[in-house]
This record gives structure tokens, sequence and C-alpha cells, in this order.
């Protein structure tokens, strides 16, 4: 199995109910260990697959990962489970509407598949990208297959629907197995070298949307608040989805890409970040999504980056923002909101300052569609090639 991205972590394993710091590590990489990936969304995705034929897809593939190794990347991350709907052969979870236009339709060939072949034939890592509980942006459960198992569970604790969609209930064991079961599938039967969940985790802070499920627990004589019950049903999640990558292969890693507020992870999405990165049996990696400029009035790049690198104790990557070039960031205050409209530099930038840091291991691009042909995607690549680790 084509394994050489990450081989800092070299023993990984999982003891129930056991706090153990993990030692910082504070190697350097080598060239081939540090991480230049590429995010590949599922709206991408979809315009390789809609409209192909095997053929085309896979001449499609070949061309762009082609490209993209030539370019400097060194890592796919494929968004191939978006809304409980997958872009490869599962039994657990319908094809994506996204890969063949309707979700639960046949898949008239394996995406993921040949994507693996693909990446490793232009030495490549690829990475599963996932998002564990989203089902629908729509609370409209007529929008879904049949075989999707939403539609099995609607009605049930299994569930969280909400103005924003339909989502899975982190409270319920059965959610749990069915994501690490899904998980299982891709690591058993494809090649990959790393799984990564993104940012989504609970959908809302409001009390109602599992209200039954924790009054359950609460008769149960559980102790725990609303807030510290759900981190810790999130928290048995991504346990559950460590040791079961590590059951199939402790070569395959896995990590999270979290929102960049650790304060805003913990207390809005219930996502307790700095315990998955400084205990074992959690992630072996996390690369939180630090989409700011250098002049960023909230959140500026190089602050924002020393916080995680002080937060940290298993591999940090870093995400960037390719996607705000030549755009107004409209939210990074009077000084930052020009700051990607009038330079060209920007992400090149951050690339040369994070190759100066030897905690943090790589980047990865945000995303695919923004490597334009333009003066930053062409500045990024001239810092991807000269940047020393």
């Amino acid at each position: 199995m084509y394994k050489k991205i990450i081989l800092s972590i070299l023993l990984i394993f999982t003891l129930a109910g056991c706090s153990i710091a993990i030692p910082k590590e504070n190697k350097t990489v080598t060239e081939e260990q540090y991480v230049k990936a590429v995010w590949i969304t599922y709206y991408e995705l979809s315009g390789f697959t809609q409209d192909s034929t095997e053929q085309d897809f896979r001449k499609k593939i070949n061309k762009t990962f082609k490209e993209l190794k030539s370019n400097g990347f060194n890592r796919v991350t494929v968004q191939v489970r978006p809304f409980a709907d997958a872009f490869y052969k599962s039994d657990y979870y319908p094809v994506s509407s996204y890969c063949f236009k309707e979700q639960g339709s046949e898949l008239i060939f394996d995406p993921l598949e040949i994507m693996v072949e693909s990446a490793h034939k232009y030495k490549l890592s690829i990475e599963a990208w996932i998002n564990p509980y989203r089902v629908s942006n729509s609370d409209d459960f007529s929008q879904l297959s049949k075989n999707n198992k939403a539609v099995e569970w609607q009605g049930t604790d299994n569930l969280i629907v909400c103005d924003s969609g339909i989502y899975f209930n982190p409270a319920s064991d059965e959610v749990t197995k069915l994501i690490s079961n899904g998980v299982r599938e891709i690591a058993e039967n494809y090649d990959v070298d790393s799984i990564c969940f993104d940012d989504y985790f609970y959908p809302s802070t409001d009390e109602k949307i599992d209200k039954s499920s924790y009054t359950a627990y609460k008769k149960s004589k559980g102790d725990k608040s609303l807030a510290d019950w759900r981190r810790e049903n999130v928290n048995k999640m991504i346990q559950s989805v460590y040791s079961t990558v590590k059951s199939v292969d402790e070569n395959i890693t896995f990590g999270v890409s979290p929102a960049s507020n650790a304060e805003s992870n913990y207390n809005t999405l219930y996502a307790d970040i700095q315990k998955w990165c400084t205990e074992k049996g959690y992630v072996d990696y996390i690369c939180p999504q630090i989409y700011f400029g250098f002049q960023n009035e909230n959140q500026p790049f190089m602050k924002t980056t020393k916080s995680w690198v002080q937060m940290a104790d298993c591999t940090l990557y870093v995400a960037l923002p390719l996607y705000k070039a030549e755009k107004e960031d409209e939210f990074a205050g009077d000084n930052g909101k020009n700051e990607f409209i009038d330079n060209n530099n920007i992400i090149a930038r951050q690339v040369t300052y994070l190759s100066k840091l030897s905690d943090v291991k790589g980047y990865y691009v945000f995303s695919y569609s923004s490597l334009k042909d333009n003066d930053e995607t062409n500045n990024l690549y001239s810092a991807m090639q000269n940047s020393s680790q």
C-alpha cells in the first residue's frame, strides 16, 4: 500500500477511559513527508462524474492529477461522502446525487476506485474526505432516496431535523456505528492513505434539537450538562472512527479539519479539538481552516496559526483560503477587507511562512476550482516549488 505522507506517529492505539498526553513532536519532516494538499469538493467532483462515461472520467482525473503533481501538490483530498451519500460503492450510503444526478441511482462506475488508482499512478497520496453527520441542507425527506438511512430513521431520535436541514444525531449509538462502519468499508475496500472529517458537527446550540435524547440521558442518572454531554457524544464518535481505521490498517491516518476558532468549535459545534489533538486515540492530525489574510482584524493569519501551534500536540497542517483570491474579504475589517484584491501573493506568502515553522507539517489549499490561471495561483505554485522544509 502506497503510504508515504505521514510517518511521524509510529504506534497508535486506543485506551478506553484514559487521558494520556501525546509528547510534542518537534522533528523536522523531509520534503517527501511534508504535505501539500488540495481539497476537491463534492461539487467539483460532480463536474467530473456527471454526464461522463468511465473512460471520460478516467481521462479527466488522470489529466487533473498529473497537473496537480507537476505543480507541486503531493496529496488530493476528495470529498466522497458529502450528504450521507457516496461517490463509491457503499453498503451503508446511497450513491450521491452529485455523482450521477440522482441520489440512490446505479453506480455507473466507481469514482473513488479510479481516483485512488490515478493518484498513486502519479505518486499522490489520496485522502477520503467525509462529512459524518450532515444528511441534507433541506428538511424535506422526499428529496432523499428510499435507501437513505435517514428515511428509515425518520421520526426517531437517530436524527436531528431543524431549519438548516437533516442531520444524524451525535447522541445515537446507532449513528456512531453507522459512521464507523462507513469509514471501515472505505479503509477495507479502497487503497486510501488517509481519511478526513471536516468542520461540521452539531448543527445548532438550540436546546430543543435533541431534547428527548438528553432527557433520556438525565433519566438514566447522567450528570453532565447539555454542552458537556454533546461534546462527549462527538468525542465517542471520533474515538470509534479512529479505532476503526487503525483496526483495518494502522498506516491509514485519520484527521479532522476544524474551523479556526477553537472556542467556537468547543461551545458552538461541541467539538473538543484540544482533547483530540492532545490525547491518544482520537486523531493523527488536525488541519484548522485558517482562512484569513495577514491583515484580518479578527483572526490575522500569523497570530491564528501560532495559537494552533501552541495547542496542537499532534501532527498539524493548515488549510489556506485560495478561494478568496481577487475577492473582498467581507468580515476582515476595514484594514483587511481588500487584502486579497490589492495583493496577488497572499497564499504564496502563507506557504512560505508555514515552511519556516517546524511544528507545521504541511498545508491544504481550498480548493481545486480556485486554481485559476492568475497571478495568485502562479505565485502559489512558485512558492510551493521554492519553499524548503
